[in-house]
């Protein structure tokens, strides 16, 4: 008999869970109630990543001297570079829809609530065997704050500017802060970042973030790490925040990013016998099923790492399991996290910092960019690359790359984790020269003591 599979949410999560439960012979549903491709393809990954594409191109037109070549100084059309975030966010989204149709994925596209052994949307029942919860999450606002204002946006506000702010707030130094930061500056806003902590990328290790604060201090960024935004006083142009410690900011838009709360209430998902944490993620065991054995949950909505190829990878998990193929539990050991600001940040496993948290003592190895022809030939020659591990056994257990290219050579090292791979071994890999690559066998090697240049 052929499983019904409800897939409640279509984004990365969603969409993936409803394709694999396709793939697998169900009979698929998927309800959502906004646009395909959810916060990643339309407020997130894809639209911003466009945005902070032309950013990188303007930097590298206004050094375009450096490489002998002679310019006008360049022009930002601000309307054009939103309207061709649409596009790619079109085209991605109309990819995600044909994908749908070719495996035969009913797509609804309204809110759905849960109610019994099915979800009910735009009047219509859908019954289901399995139900896969990826509902997602939503820009959280800020106690105090008025976030109607004018002058007030979250991160879904602000990529429908009509024009580039001449000083942009950003309160919360966190991944979407600091890349939006990056993104402003280049377009010659004046920007601030207040963050509560005492660092911005909080889970960056630290000495990599002391690094990527001086080279984004010397673009422009001011950070106020620490402090607390008290108060804020409204005018018609223009606002002025109060940070705790006497500062005062004025700013002409103030972006909230302080997180994001899952969109799990008001669904119908209690009574159904599924259990929704204080901080409102669906709760969910090591198989990713929820309390009740025929909803399981996966993404952004179920707690952990807000990445979309993380909520892919449990969507896919999800109706696995539910559907009896490769049965297992969600493996997250090894998980790339990437930062889209300038310079790049690249990560996954372990860090100095997180691996002195679990106890494990680490070694590390170190190959900056400034020894790198290909970085040097780019003009791009500030970042470094760092290796973790074990000091006892040599098995690499992490990485942090910034600078140029680091979210593509990351993946390298995700392997070598993923294969139990130690620094000898990765560092005895030949690498093609000249590569921006060649700074992980360099950063091996120099962990071993065997690098020709770097021991």
């Amino acid at each position: 008999m052929t499983q019904r599979v409800v897939v409640l949410g279509g984004g990365p999560a969603g969409d993936v869970a409803a394709l694999r439960a396709a793939q697998l012979g169900a009979s698929v549903t998927m309800v959502e109630r906004a646009e395909l491709g959810g916060t990643c393809l339309n407020w997130g990954c894809i639209p911003t990543k466009s945005l902070l594409a032309g950013a990188d191109l303007l930097r590298k037109i206004r050094r375009a001297g450096e490489f002998g070549i002679t310019v006008a100084p360049p022009q930002v059309d601000f309307q054009r570079m939103m309207e061709r975030k649409e596009e790619v966010v079109l085209r991605m989204r109309n990819g995600v829809a044909a994908a749908c149709k070719r495996h035969d994925v009913r797509v609804v596209k309204a809110q759905g609530i849960v109610d019994g052994d099915a979800v009910v949307a735009d009047g219509e029942r859908h019954e289901f065997d399995h139900l896969v919860v990826c509902v997602g999450t939503e820009p959280s606002g800020l106690p105090g704050v008025d976030m109607e204002h004018p002058l007030v946006v979250t991160s879904n506000g602000i990529l429908r500017l009509e024009r580039v702010p001449e000083h942009l707030l950003v309160i919360g130094g966190g991944v979407v802060g600091c890349e939006f930061a990056s993104l402003f500056v280049a377009l010659g806003a004046r920007v601030t970042v207040v963050e509560m902590l005492p660092q911005v990328l909080a889970g960056v290790d630290s000495r990599i973030v002391q690094q990527f604060r001086r080279l984004v201090e010397k673009e422009g960024i001011v950070f106020h790490t620490g402090r607390r935004l008290e108060r804020v006083e409204y005018g018609s142009n223009s606002l002025t925040a109060a940070l705790d410690d006497g500062t005062a900011v004025e700013a002409d838009l103030m972006l909230v990013s302080v997180g994001r709360r899952p969109q799990t209430r008001g669904i119908g998902l209690e009574d159904a016998g599924v259990v929704i944490n204080e901080r409102d993620h669906l709760v969910v065991d090591a198989m990713l099923r929820s309390a009740n054995p025929r909803i399981w949950g996966a993404g952004d909505c179920i707690g952990g790492l807000q990445l979309a190829h993380l909520g892919s990878a449990e969507g896919e998990r999800a109706v696995e399991n539910a559907l009896g193929h490769l049965v297992m539990p969600m493996d997250r050991t090894v998980v790339p996290s990437c930062i889209y600001t300038h310079p790049e940040i690249a990560m996954v496993g372990l860090n100095t910092d997180t691996a002195k948290e679990a106890g494990i003592e680490v070694k590390t190895g170190q190959a900056r960019y400034l020894g790198n022809g290909k970085a040097l030939g780019e003009g791009e020659p500030d970042g470094v690359a760092q290796l973790y591990a074990e000091a006892a056994t040599d098995r690499i257990v992490g990485a942090t790359v910034m600078g140029a290219h680091a979210v593509e050579i990351i993946h390298e090292v995700a392997v070598a984790i993923s294969d139990g791979l130690s620094l000898d071994d990765l560092g005895s890999v030949i690498h093609a020269h000249p590569t921006v690559s060649e700074l992980v066998m360099d950063s091996a090697q120099q962990g071993d003591g065997v690098a020709p240049y770097l021991s």
